[in-house]
């Protein structure tokens, strides 16, 4: 089997990471496959496993309502004609029998034009939409029923990478009978193995802080370099992506970029300060950290708010508000956690990638 993904991740990497480790299942199966990525480059996101290439890359800004190319300039026209060219000849040249587009219909809409180009490159193709747990329901009158109507016209089924002991896509974004009847709970998209390969000791008993692979976090690193200099008897380790600068911190406090080891991290460290992305908490679940939520809720975002909420509510994490972040409240919180028992996530459905295989396979299956 050939199987496409066309995915763009736009201010985090998480899109790319989920993408790349569902891809990689494939490939580990046997299956040709090719992952065509729109985004910033991003290595420790990207798929090890299944082809990538690479298009000619954007990013957006907190407020999702610009697109940028490698420069602080407005991509303009000209550089999305280069992107719809070479994702038609690409899955032209490709060919799969399958094709997945990551969160398009029910979001990326100003990329419409790339994924119905590469859906009419694919005639012949099964059409599958991949999407996270939790959807952000469109705000303008008409957008749902446009999505909707794409599903229904040129979509075969849907891959919802969540587990709806945790949460349902249903308070995300009812679906119809009809549409719902095209749903594949896959379950999350997690590796179950912790730490591999892993003896080093970097994270024991600290606070490690993060806020994911993206441009985004300033608010909770500020808090964290506060709250470590209000506690100057634990040791804090701040994890920053993006080229950020930190020029002064305090001497119980280190600061360096993003990880590719940050679980071992995570399994080692006293607690966790992150936001709450679909990969982040897939990455507290998998190691059993004592985690902190502080969503990120840029510009009427709820996405990260309503995981942070659902994890407190069932697993007792923690969670602070982005306008209520201060260290008080972080140091607060830290005790909180420490005085409830170690999360149990055991029950939690994380084998979502090889699911997708299973569920794709027995889709082509005569």
């Amino acid at each position: 089997m050939r199987i496409a993904f066309l995915v763009t991740h736009l201010l985090g990497t998480g899109h790319l990471a989920r993408t790349g480790q569902i891809a990689d299942a494939f490939a580990r199966a046997g299956h040709e496959t090719l992952v065509l990525s729109g985004g910033m480059p991003a290595a420790l996101a990207a798929p090890k496993t299944a082809r990538l290439q690479q298009l000619p890359a954007i990013r957006s800004d907190a407020s999702f309502t610009s697109l940028y190319g490698e420069t602080d300039v407005i991509a303009p026209p000209s550089l999305f004609d280069r992107r719809i060219d070479e994702i038609r000849n690409a899955i032209k040249a490709f060919a799969p029998d399958v094709l997945v587009t990551e969160l398009f219909p029910f979001g990326r809409r100003k990329l419409a034009t790339e994924f119905t180009t590469a859906i009419d490159a694919a005639p012949n193709a099964q059409v599958f939409a991949s999407i996270r747990d939790i959807l952000q329901m469109p705000r303008k009158a008409g957008r749902k029923e446009e999505a909707e109507a794409r599903l229904q016209n040129h979509y075969d089924g849907i891959l919802f990478h969540g587990d709806t002991t945790l949460v349902g896509l249903d308070a995300s974004w009812p679906l119809t009978k009809p549409l719902a009847s095209k749903i594949h709970e896959t379950g999350y998209i997690a590796s179950s193995t912790p730490v591999q390969n892993d003896d080093g000791t970097d994270g024991t008993g600290e606070i490690i802080v993060a806020a994911g692979g993206g441009a985004v976090g300033d608010r909770l690193f500020s808090a964290a370099l506060a709250a470590a200099r209000v506690d100057p008897t634990r040791r804090w380790r701040i994890l920053v992506g993006k080229s950020r600068a930190i020029e002064t911190t305090p001497p119980n406090t280190i600061v360096e970029p993003v990880r590719p080891d940050f679980r071992a991290l995570l399994s080692r460290s006293n607690a966790a300060i992150l936001q709450c992305g679909y990969n982040t908490a897939m990455d507290v679940a998998v190691t059993g950290a004592r985690a902190v939520f502080c969503p990120f809720e840029g510009d009427g975002e709820t996405e990260q708010l309503q995981r942070a909420r659902a994890m407190a509510q069932r697993y007792g994490c923690g969670i602070i508000r982005e306008d209520a972040l201060n260290p008080e409240r972080l140091l607060a919180a830290i005790e909180e956690v420490h005085a409830r028992p170690r999360p149990d996530f055991s029950a939690l459905r994380l084998d979502g990638a090889q699911r997708c295989v299973e569920i794709i396979e027995g889709a082509m299956r005569p």
